[in-house]
């Protein structure tokens, strides 16, 4: 499976939270920043792997839900001016990124790799 360098989305709804945290460089920094009774996160090169499968399972997106979910992470752009460039109401809009958030985490949580990162 071929990986992008693309920017990975930020707002993956809580499934990716762990994920856009900086990454600790190797084991030794991920068990200093731990905090007490706390699992330590996973080093860069794990999370770096996670982030380019999510990239992947963007491709598998229709164009539209791709482009809503670039533009809103990558240009953090408003509902206002998502609304202007799909040509829709602003809560239309709206409805429009929670769909498109919804049919990634589908995929997601179809990607084997992604079920045993989350520990499923």
């Amino acid at each position: 499976m071929a990986y992008s360098s693309r920017e990975v989305p930020y707002e993956i709804a809580d499934l990716l939270l762990r994920i856009v945290q900086p990454e600790p460089e190797d084991e030794y920094q991920a068990l200093m920043e731990a905090e007490p009774f706390d699992e330590p996160r996973q080093d860069k090169q794990t999370t770096q792997k996670i982030r380019e499968i999510v990239v992947d399972c963007m491709e598998l997106l229709p164009d539209q839900d791709r482009f809503i979910i670039e533009a809103y992470n990558s240009e953090r752009i408003t509902y206002d001016e998502l609304s202007k460039r799909l040509g829709v109401s602003i809560p239309h809009a709206w409805r429009l990124r929670k769909d498109a958030y919804c049919k990634l985490k589908v995929i997601l949580l179809q990607n084997d790799s992604i079920i045993k990162y989350l520990g499923g």
